[in-house]
């Protein structure tokens, strides 16, 4: 049962995938995964009845017991639902630090997070998520806020070092957006200077040469420019991962020119300096796609992937023992 019939309000059911928690007003409704990592399933515009984010084709099942695969992908691919994951204290492919084997993206997105009520009325909705690393010693809060009448989710987050010895990681935010609001009418704003092109995940396909350029306009493997703020149609046979940096603002929008609906991610772009930007419009074959998906993220990370690369390049980010580190982010729907 809702917590309210009418404006701001919460239901948590157990399901075999475990705890699902709605957050909902009059104009948005969320959908959390509470023991998948958190992941947001669902953030619906209900106006306009449209779900921003992407469903993957993997089913969503019991996980069972939560782990981490050192040199696969493993247990974050296999039960991937889509939406929108956090990833820490790695970003990007597997690999080893200290000792420990981290999985694709870290280990939050595939931990149960617990959960508490804050604050609940009719006009405003505050609630706090909170989950301890398994392989790592961190521990990571996070208070989601919705209020009656807004459109907007706001995030309060810190990560604290719980260990006795300084500690470094990688930290970023996962949404991937997809049909019926992702189509090619569908415009990117971001405020940015440098673009690094790199091969997209399996067998994939490109119309993009490989190096670095300038948004949004960058050299397609033809010769001709292509212009990255455009989004391509689902059928276009093109995989890319890009890394945008240079951030003048920690913002960026998503606008489909159909609809004349949008959605505004806001961030601190001094500790999320960069934005991967991932699209496959059915160009990925072999594991995991199979040619079969079309969706696009864009995901503020503090830096480029892998958590072992950065310590070596100096792009990580590091707390001295019992430190913390906060961050607040805004999400808004909005119409143009």
């Amino acid at each position: 049962m809702f917590s309210n019939k009418s404006g701001c309000r919460w239901a948590c059911y157990n399901w075999k995938l475990g705890r699902i928690l709605f957050m909902e007003n009059s104009i948005i409704r969320i959908t959390i995964l509470v023991d998948k990592g958190t992941d947001i399933v669902e953030f619906v515009y209900k106006p306009l009845d449209i779900d921003f984010m992407w469903r993957s084709p993997f089913p969503l099942y019991d996980q069972g017991f939560p782990e981490t695969i050192h040199g696969k992908p493993g247990k974050f691919m296999d039960y991937y639902p889509g939406g929108w994951q956090e990833c820490f204290p790695n970003a990007g492919a597997p690999c080893e630090y200290k000792g420990a084997d981290l999985g694709l993206h870290g280990e939050v997105a595939v931990l149960p997070w617990e959960y508490q009520i804050i604050e609940s009325s009719k006009d405003i909705l505050k609630i706090k998520f909170w989950v301890r690393t398994v392989r790592t010693p961190f521990y990571l809060e996070k208070t989601l806020t919705i209020e009656e009448g807004s459109a907007s989710m706001k995030i309060e987050e810190t990560v604290v070092n719980e260990a006795g010895e300084k500690m470094d990681f990688l930290w970023g935010h996962h949404p991937a957006f997809g049909e019926p609001f992702l189509d090619e009418s569908c415009r990117i704003n971001i405020q940015c200077e440098n673009v690094e092109i790199c091969p997209g995940d399996g067998i994939s396909f490109t119309n993009l040469k490989q190096g670095t350029g300038r948004w949004p306009e960058v050299e397609g493997i033809d010769g001709k420019p292509v212009d990255l703020s455009k989004v391509p149609p689902p059928d276009a046979k093109i995989s890319d991962v890009i890394f945008l940096s240079g951030l003048k603002e920690g913002k960026y929008e998503i606008i489909n020119q159909r609809s004349s609906l949008g959605f505004r991610f806001e961030f601190p772009h001094k500790t999320f300096k960069y934005i991967w930007y991932w699209r496959i419009a059915r160009g990925s074959f072999g594991y995991p796609w199979y040619g079969r998906t079309y969706n696009l993220a864009l995901e503020p990370f503090s830096g480029k992937a892998i958590l072992s690369e950065a310590v070596k390049n100096n792009y990580q980010l590091t707390l001295d023992p019992g430190q913390s580190m906060s961050v607040d982010l805004l999400v808004t729907a909005f119409r143009v």
